[in-house]
């Protein structure tokens, strides 16, 4: 399901609530935030995530930006101070951003150097890493105050592993000519 309509609502709603959060304005900031995750929400559910389950490449694009409604959630929940303010916005760096990048540059390092658009264990195991680095760093700050420090420790060495996994597989892919023989 996609409509370019709701799709620019949903955009501008997010714009304005990053907006007025950065500039302390709490009780706009919150409603506007909370609008736009309902509507990011409904835009991750209307492109049918379930679908892709057994895809790594594409489940990754799809739970990284569930990070997104979550993200502006949190963000709305700190302006009500229901909870910290490093919750929403590491949901938004770790989870959405470090989530959607390690999917994208796996795709398209397989797709520049002419190799099939397919993932293996070491492609799954670095994105579960960077959900793992998410899910802890945000829920303990969240939820679990007294286990803060345990993780921030546990999301900096999934994180880490994550990427450094990309870098094992991936440098060899890099620095050599593709595959297929094709320029570039």
């Amino acid at each position: 399901w996609r409509n370019a309509r709701f799709d620019m609502v949903a955009a501008v709603a997010t714009g304005i609530a990053l907006l007025l959060w950065a500039l302390g304005v709490s009780g706009w900031a919150a409603a506007v935030s909370l609008l736009a995750a309902l509507l990011q929400l409904v835009r991750w559910g209307g492109w049918n995530p379930w679908a892709t389950r057994r895809t790594p490449l594409l489940w990754v694009l799809h739970a990284s930006y569930l990070w997104i409604p979550l993200g502006l959630a949190l963000l709305a929940a700190t302006q009500l101070g229901l909870v910290p303010r490093s919750a929403g916005v590491h949901a938004l760096a770790i989870g959405a951003t470090g989530g959607l990048i390690i999917g994208m540059i796996t795709r398209t390092a397989l797709g520049h150097t002419g190799r099939m658009l397919v993932t293996g264990r070491v492609e799954v195991i670095a994105y579960a890493l960077v959900q793992i680095a998410a899910v802890a760093r945000v829920l303990t700050v969240a939820a679990i105050p007294a286990g803060v420090l345990g993780g921030i420790h546990l999301a900096a060495t999934a994180w880490t592993l994550a990427f450094a996994l990309y870098l094992w597989r991936y440098t060899p892919f890099l620095f050599y000519s593709r595959v297929d023989g094709k320029a570039g």
